[in-house]
């Protein structure tokens, strides 16, 4: 009687703590999955590292990006782009060409909190905001160029400069330094509601280079294409988004410019704009609003209701609010996803 009455205290207990669905148990008993606040998917909330990657032809394909939980494309000089990796799930083993910071990194990535910033360096002036920032410079000028950093010698400067996250992360806890953790994301992950629209794809822009992406309903992702062709990743798949966001933006002059003359531009963060939310086939028409740089980025519609982003790797171009992308729309109802794709 004694063992009957233990083991079932013990299947209570079990039941309770897990969720665990059991014969004549509730039906709505279920194991509750941790999942990573960037990307949505079954994991954990690890530390951040952002890593400044280049987006110039000499660089690509590039190597890492396909692990990142989130992925920022930025404006640079000259009207060219570069790319901020989010990496928090997981970490990739290389991660790169690694190139330098710009002004603009400090207002943007503040929203996630005291960040491990993995860069290739900066330009002297801007050495000292970066050092005054709510941030840990991994940069490699602190490392010396050496470990976790190495150059790839079968790329020519300055493409050839790469990064081991992990052994990033050993270096910082040897000298007691820890990189901040999820604790919001900004954006909700969940079904599409009802307010978006099929369509096919988008081409957008800045002023030296050109992006686009494509509904593909086979990997359920937006195949991303720069310049006309497939942006491929190293591993050799091409890169795609599960949620693509085009966060249009304030891009002015700031008083930083690069060593060939050319002026950095100022990409504003904080505040209010438009954005395009695209996913499951679909695009959804959103407010972004922040109001200050540890405020995360919310997306919601006209009615104040949140834009549900899809589970997986999320995608923002800051596009300059000037420059209005082209939506490639859906001509028949089979050209895109329906509207309970997940």
């Amino acid at each position: 009687m004694k063992k009957i009455i233990v083991f079932s205290l013990l299947i209570s207990i079990l039941t309770a703590c897990a969720g665990i669905s059991i014969p004549g148990g509730s039906k709505n008993d279920k194991i509750e999955i941790q999942r990573n606040s960037l990307s949505g998917l079954p994991g954990s909330d690890n530390e951040i590292i952002v890593v400044k990657i280049d987006d110039t032809h000499p660089a690509r394909p590039q190597t890492g990006i396909e692990n990142a939980d989130v992925v920022y494309i930025e404006q640079v000089e000259g009207g060219g782009t570069r790319i901020a990796a989010l990496y928090s799930s997981k970490y990739p083993e290389v991660v790169g060409p690694v190139r330098s910071a710009r002004i603009s990194d400090i207002e943007l990535f503040a929203q996630f909190g005291k960040i491990g910033f993995a860069f290739s360096g900066s330009q002297r002036k801007l050495l000292p905001v970066i050092n005054a920032a709510n941030l840990h410079n991994m940069s490699a000028e602190h490392f010396g160029y050496w470990e976790p950093y190495f150059r790839d010698s079968t790329r020519y400067a300055p493409f050839d400069l790469y990064l081991h996250p992990k052994v990033l992360l050993e270096r910082a806890h040897a000298k007691e330094n820890y990189f901040a953790k999820v604790s919001k994301s900004g954006w909700v992950f969940g079904p599409p509601g009802k307010s978006g629209r099929k369509v096919l794809g988008v081409d957008f822009s800045w002023p030296a280079v050109k992006y686009g992406a494509d509904w593909d309903k086979v990997s359920k992702k937006w195949l991303i294409h720069q310049n006309g062709e497939p942006k491929m990743a190293k591993a050799g798949s091409q890169l795609g988004a599960n949620t693509l966001v085009l966060q249009l933006v304030s891009i002015t002059d700031s008083e930083y410019g690069d060593k060939a003359g050319g002026i950095t531009p100022h990409v504003a963060t904080i505040g209010t704009g438009k954005a395009l939310i695209f996913r499951s086939g679909m695009v959804f028409e959103a407010i972004w609003n922040r109001a200050t740089a540890t405020d995360t980025t919310t997306w919601r519609d006209e009615s104040g209701a949140d834009v549900m982003f899809s589970p997986g790797q999320t995608w923002i171009a800051l596009v300059d609010q000037e420059r209005q992308p082209k939506v490639i729309e859906a001509q028949n109802p089979s050209d895109a996803a329906s509207p309970t794709t997940k």
